[in-house]
């Protein structure tokens, strides 16, 4: 009797741990997803942020953009220059850009645009993948706040009042100028091949001209007369007569009595040739190199500055 219970607390002891053991597992399930589940979850994130990724992809032609149009890669007019995302990758500024099914974007409608303005620059972003096409606007310049020469402008925040937001600009008390001295003339380059376009010359540019008579076509010109010969026409009268006569179209117009040709003066043509004076331009140019340049600061417009011949370098303050 004794054995049989004591069977029964050993069995019942073995159930109860096992219970404990199953639980325990599931607990550990519960709490710690599986890299599957985890996988799972990542994959569903990432289904609904596909606007996520176009953005992060208009952001990384933006920093590309930036990052390439510096010093003298700016524009210097009010032309907008447009690179597509072809060229982009061909200058490796940046890679293969894909949607968020991993399909390649269209290189030649995506695009960055820059355009001069007054002080700073306009960058227009533009991509395009399948069916789906947006664009951001931003604008550089050389602003106080840049650490190098060029730099995007802020934002207005509520937390950094300093910021300027693109839309409002403060008006500069004081603007730089620039006075290049001490500069010299390069000697000239290689003379270019004639063209008949025509070029003018400079301080940085020397021009020869030649000029040539040319054969452009040729014309009809009278070139003296030649005499035909016609046969006269006979007459006859009642009386048997018989006369020839030449009509008044003729040299020798009249009557004869015997057979003679009727002369008659044809003017005669030839193929005489054309001519015109063709201008040949060629040139050789120089480069103005400047030694020192002397900064100043001032009153924006400063015509006294201004009529010594310094620029506006763009800075203000």
């Amino acid at each position: 009797m004794y054995e049989e219970n004591n069977r029964g607390f050993v069995f019942g002891n073995i159930i109860l741990k096992l219970l404990v053991a199953v639980i325990v597992v599931f607990l550990i399930i519960w709490l710690f997803p599986t890299k599957g589940y985890i996988n799972n979850q990542i994959d569903k994130k990432i289904g609904v942020s596909e606007n996520q990724v176009f953005t992060n992809n208009l952001n990384t032609m933006k920093e590309a953009a930036l990052g390439y149009y510096i010093g003298n890669r700016l524009p210097q007019t009010n032309k907008a220059e447009k690179m597509t995302l072809e060229d982009m990758i061909d200058k490796n500024l940046i890679t293969e850009i894909t949607d968020n099914n991993g399909k390649s974007c269209d290189t030649e409608k995506s695009y960055v645009e820059v355009t001069k303005n007054k002080d700073d620059y306009k960058l227009k972003v533009n991509l395009t993948c399948g069916k789906t096409e947006k664009y951001i606007i931003s604008y550089f310049g050389n602003y106080d706040y840049c650490t190098g020469d060029v730099c995007e402008k802020k934002k207005l925040t509520e937390n950094d009042s300093t910021q300027e937001d693109d839309k409002t600009v403060a008006t500069a008390s004081e603007c730089e100028y620039s006075k290049a001295s001490n500069g010299y003339w390069t000697n000239y380059g290689n003379w270019s091949n004639w063209t008949t376009a025509k070029i003018n010359s400079s301080n940085s540019r020397q021009v020869q001209t030649k000029t040539e008579r040319v054969q452009i076509g040729t014309k009809t010109v009278q070139n003296g007369t030649t005499i035909q010969k016609h046969t006269p026409k006979k007459l006859t009268y009642s009386n048997g007569a018989v006369v020839y006569e030449c009509g008044s179209e003729y040299t020798n117009a009249g009557r004869y009595t015997s057979p003679k040709y009727c002369l008659k003066a044809v003017p005669k043509y030839e193929q005489a040739p054309v001519y015109k004076d063709v201008t040949y331009y060629k040139y050789r140019d120089r480069k103005y190199v400047n030694k020192n340049t002397d900064y100043k600061w001032s009153t924006c417009n400063n015509s006294e500055l201004l009529n010594n011949g310094y620029i506006q370098t763009g800075k203000t303050r």
